[in-house]
């Protein structure tokens, strides 16, 4: 054991210590240092001993010296604010004229921190009985606190005396704590101030120190606090690009770029390599955020540059990164390939690199401007590495079927990036400007994406489809060979004794033989046996479909049947030879030639009988679907999509199980819609109303094709609130059904016939006025009508009485009223529909009241009623040619050019306005469809304002009977005109509050003398036109009726 002793010696002196194992040792130690002290340092005040923890008072401008003294080297620290800032007090700590800004905790402790419980402290209060506003001492600035930290208001009580202490917000008076803001928890301390723990963002303030003495109220200055609000995300933080491609010796530079709440965040850049980093910084301020941009750049990167950098932002609440990866090349490359296509085949043919043919991949190295070429097969990707200067060419081959849409995508990634581009297709070699395609080129970065689409194939779409692609290094093409599938068509000729079938069609059609004995329409159902000729020419070329042809050499007269078959993967085709046709004629002896004169006459009668009924059966008219929707437009000339060419949607499909069929609502000669409840139509099991379209057993091809082709449309127009939207379908295991909305009114043509009367009853109405009143309810005005109307007149007097909105009750009786309002209602909610239509490129070609229908709460939409109605015994339909057509709803240049387009919507749209305001009546009343009625249509005539049209609805009107088609307005104007006109914007509330319009009787007489003065003109104007078209010569009429394309005989 080693045994040590301290000694106390004089500063700087040397002193040898010998322990027991002989060894010396030599100490520096200065004179104070004691180990282990007996006890904590005493402290003095102007020599006098004071306790510890004591509290003095003293007066301002009083000296004051402390003294401390211990077994050891001692220090001072103290809380006055006078003394706060000094690094290191000295002992003693001598004050001359002392201050209230003296008063403060002092401390004395020995300087090795391990002691630190043995510190002495004093509180020391300096107070000046001539300044009361010095009874507090506070500290001239208070920094930024963080939300949720403690905080410590330093407000000194410089005169114990003072009692009540609180704290306060500037401006408030009374008791501790009034005015502080809600959940502050404060703890006053006269030595120390007022600690507020947890500060919350709502604390930010002015606040002050409050006591009282001698009944008087005293305050320290305010102190401005601001709590900064805590950060609960990292900085935001982004890379201008996540990956670089640089060639050697280029410049690169990426940016960092981050924010944060507060300047207390810190950016850094990080790579494998840290001491090559070259970042500069730059800072801005944007309330109430601080950005900060870090830029990380190389004038010239080399290999040792490659990799990733990480960009490293973080603050209190934590570390966010992002990382961007540097390639660094020797030299430019490209790799391009072509997407492959759904549903179709892609075959790799060749590519051709400087006129050299290669298979797949292709990877190029050149050398001092020389190429040297190798090769490799992998599916149909070009790749160029470290190419000078470089012509790249590849071919694919793609197969699809006739109807399908095509796209054509080139996925690229090249450095230098691509700069220009284009495609070249069949359509351009050709002049032809039929084919509709639609280009789209994408860049990001390095990467791009070039795409050529082309909707629903045809045969004349077929070639080769090139796209150009170039930068500084590379220049080539890409090329897509598109063949599309056909079935073949076999042909068979005879030429010198020998037969040839020949058959176009893609793939390349196979050809066989078949005899078989005796004469027969086909081979397939007798003894058949298969020959194998060996000649076979085949022919394909770039531009034409492929052709192949068999030859077969054959005698005349042989007695048996020749038949060909050429097949490929699409389908199959026959024809038949008969060489027994070929030999020679046989004189028939002369007793049979009346026999057989006879019965091939009778034959040849029968023969033209079947005609004569085919021909009738073929002019039988025929369902077809009446909407059209419009592929391209050239002028006037609109070509139309056939609409079994649209792709239908088996997401549609509803299983037929879950449909409960109820009672029949429309019925027609092929067709029917019927009443259903669907279970589970939607995300919920609950039981929804439908209608449900379906055909009748008598129905024929043509129908069901019309059938499936109006589901396809409805499923390609998509969701409107005014068009009767379809909900499902059934295609599979049983007849097909067509699920639509259910609209409970039914058609708005039988709704306005069985509404007209509540029409009138809703407008003759009146509210009770005094006797001696001189207005009345305009409203109220008698309405005659026409006797085709099915209306009966009202012409007595009614008294004025309160119209009640449907659901109201009056003396027990529920109405249903129909106003002018809820007309120009239904007709607005017509015009958005055909407006959406129009915008879908869809023509009605039948806008009627019978094809509107309308829900339980009166919302309009538009259908097509044509299967499930009898057209037949419809009047509205009227017999031209092989169709039965809506003339009285036609527009002029439909009626004689048979030119459908939207504008000739809108004249039917016109049509449908004069039906809804007159209640339901049929138009051109009283008028036949002849000759007379054609010019009239020719002539410009407009039937007369209905019998409950505002005046700005008829002018309406007439603007869609424009006999100019661009002179008429479109579905959107038409739509925003009624709108105007409506009181409300408020499409959804099917009624509304009537306003009673009251007026001078007198001026109503005026009113009404001036009425029928009108309709008397009207009469001796209608009575001059039916005179002038009665003394049109039968020459006229017949050239009129020539005119007319639909006058067929």
């Amino acid at each position: 054991m080693i045994h040590l002793k301290w000694y106390l010696c004089p500063s700087d002196e040397m002193f040898v210590l010998t322990a027991c194992c002989g060894q010396v040792f030599l100490y520096h130690i200065h004179c104070s240092l004691v180990l282990d002290p007996s006890g904590p340092p005493s402290v003095h005040l102007n020599s006098g001993f004071l306790p510890n923890q004591s509290e003095v008072v003293l007066t301002a401008r009083s000296n004051f010296s402390l003294s401390c003294h211990g077994n050891g080297p001692v220090h001072w620290s103290s809380t006055a604010f006078r003394l706060l800032y000094h690094n290191e007090l000295p002992n003693p700590v001598k004050v001359r004229s002392a201050d209230p800004r003296h008063t403060g905790t002092y401390h004395c402790g020995y300087t090795n921190q391990s002691l630190k419980h043995l510190d002495t402290w004093i509180h020391l209060y300096v107070k000046d009985p001539s300044n009361p506003s010095s009874v507090f001492v506070t500290p001239r600035s208070v920094p930024d606190v963080r939300e949720g930290q403690d905080f410590l208001f330093k407000c000194l009580l410089t005169d114990p005396s003072v009692k009540n202490l609180t704290l306060q917000s500037e401006g408030s008076a009374g008791t501790r704590g009034q005015g502080l803001p809600q959940g502050m928890n404060v703890t006053i301390d006269p030595r120390r101030g007022a600690l507020i723990r947890d500060l919350q963002r709502s604390f930010s303030g002015r606040y002050i120190c409050s006591g009282w003495k001698d009944g008087r109220q005293l305050k320290s200055s305010p102190i401005n606090l601001l709590v900064v609000p805590r950060l609960h995300h990292p900085p935001f933080l982004s890379v201008s690009q996540d990956q670089f491609i640089r060639l050697e010796g280029e410049k690169f530079e990426v940016t960092c770029m981050t924010s944060n709440p507060s300047h207390d965040y810190y950016v850094t850049w990080t790579h494998r390599n840290t001491q090559m980093l070259n970042v500069t910084v730059q800072r801005y301020y944007s309330n109430p955020r601080l950005y900060i941009n870090s830029t990380l750049m190389f004038s010239a990167v080399s290999q040792k540059h490659s990799g990733n950098y990480t960009c490293t932002a973080f603050n209190e609440a934590g570390i966010i990164t992002a990382t961007t990866q540097l390639r660094v090349l020797d030299g430019p490359y490209l790799r391009i390939s072509l997407q492959p296509m759904q549903h179709a085949n892609a075959n790799t043919r060749n590519t051709e690199v400087n006129g050299d043919l290669l298979a797949g991949e292709l990877e190029a190295n050149t050398s001092s401007g020389s190429l040297e070429v190798n090769g490799e097969i992998t599916e149909n990707r070009t790749t160029v590495n470290s190419v000078s200067s470089a012509n790249i060419s590849a071919s694919t081959r793609v197969e699809v079927y006739e109807g399908q849409d095509v796209t054509l995508t080139f996925l690229m990634e090249a450095y230098p990036p691509i700069r220009d581009w284009h495609w070249t297709t069949p359509a351009h070699v050709n002049n032809d400007n039929n084919t509709v395609y639609q280009e789209s080129y994408t860049a990001n970065g390095y990467r791009s994406k070039a795409s050529l689409s082309l909707r629903r194939v045809r045969q004349e779409d077929r070639g080769r489809y090139s796209f150009h692609l170039s930068n500084s290094f590379f220049r080539g093409s890409q090329i897509v060979d598109l063949r599309i599938y056909r079935s073949p068509n076999a042909v068979i000729t005879l030429v010198n004794n020998t037969l040839a079938c020949t058959s176009p069609g893609y793939p390349l059609p196979t050809i066989l033989w078949y005899i078989c004995p005796g004469v027969h329409d086909t081979c397939a159902n007798v003894s058949t046996y298969q020959v194998f000729p060996g000649n076979v020419t085949s022919q394909e070329e770039e531009e034409e479909e492929e052709e192949v042809t068999r030859h077969l050499p054959l005698s005349p007269g042989d007695d048996v049947t020749v038949e060909c078959a050429a097949y490929n993967k699409v389908g199959m085709s026959r024809d038949i030879f008969k060489p027994l046709l070929l030999g020679p004629v046989v004189k028939p002896p002369a007793l049979v030639t009346p026999a057989l004169t006879g019965l091939l006459s009778a034959v040849a009668i029968l023969l033209l009988l079947l005609l004569v009924v085919f021909y009738k059966w073929r002019q039988k008219p025929k369902y077809e679907i009446r909407w059209k929707i419009i592929e391209s437009t050239n002028g006037n000339n609109y070509t139309f999509i056939d609409p079994t060419q649209l792709p239908y949607n088996h997401k549609w499909e509803f299983p037929r199980e879950k449909l409960h069929l109820g009672a029949v609502l429309g019925s027609g000669a092929f067709g029917k819609v019927v009443e259903a409840r669907a279970y589970g139509l939607g995300t919920d099991n609950n039981v929804t109303r439908v209608a449900v379209k379906m055909l009748k057993p008598s129905a024929h091809s043509e129908e069901r094709e019309a059938l499936m082709s109006e589901l396809k449309i409805l499923s390609h127009l998509g969701y409107h609130d005014n068009v009767v939207n379809l909900l499902g379908a059934c295609t599979r295991g049983g007849p097909m059904l067509m699920i639509t909305e259910y609209c409970s009114h039914g058609d708005l043509l039988n709704f306005l016939r069985a509404h007209a009367q509540d029409f009138l009853v809703s407008i003759l109405r009146v509210d009770e006025v005094e006797e001696e009143a001189f207005y009345k309810n305009m409203a109220a005005q008698h309405t005659r009508l026409r006797s085709d109307s099915g209306i009966s007149c009202c012409s007595e007097y009614q008294e004025m009485q309160l119209v009640l909105s449907p659901g109201q009750r009056h003396q027990g009786v529920q109405t249903d009223s129909l106003t002018v309002t809820d007309l120009m209602r239904i007709s607005y909610q017509v015009a958005q529909g055909l407006d959406f239509l129009s915008t879908k490129n869809c023509i009605h070609r039948d806008v009627a009241a019978r094809n509107v229908l309308l829900t339980d709460r009166r919302v309009a939409k538009i259908c097509d009623f044509g299967l499930a109605r009898d057209i037949r015994n419809d009047d509205s339909y009227i017999v031209q040619g092989n169709a039965r057509l809506p003339v009285k709803w036609m527009a002029p240049e439909s009626i004689f050019q048979c030119v459908y387009t939207v504008q000739s919507d809108v004249w039917s749209y016109g049509v449908l306005l004069w039906e809804i305001f007159s209640l339901g009546k049929s138009p051109y009343p009283n008028v036949a469809v002849d000759s007379k009625f054609y010019k009239m249509i020719k002539d410009g005539y407009h039937m007369a304002q209905p019998d409950f049209a505002p005046a700005e609805m008829y002018q309406l009107m007439t603007l869609c009977w424009s006999l100019e088609p661009t002179d008429r307005p479109t579905f959107r104007t038409v739509a925003q005109l009624i709108n105007r006109f409506l009181p409300s914007t408020n499409d959804k509330s099917p009624h509304h509050s009537h306003q009673l319009m009251y007026r001078n009787i007198s001026e109503c007489r005026e009113e009404e003398e001036e009425v029928r003065g009108r309709e008397t003109l009207k009469r001796e104007e209608e009575e001059h036109h039916q005179r002038e078209h009665h003394n049109n010569n039968d020459e006229e009429e017949k050239e009129l009726m020539m005119k007319n394309i639909y006058q067929l005989s």
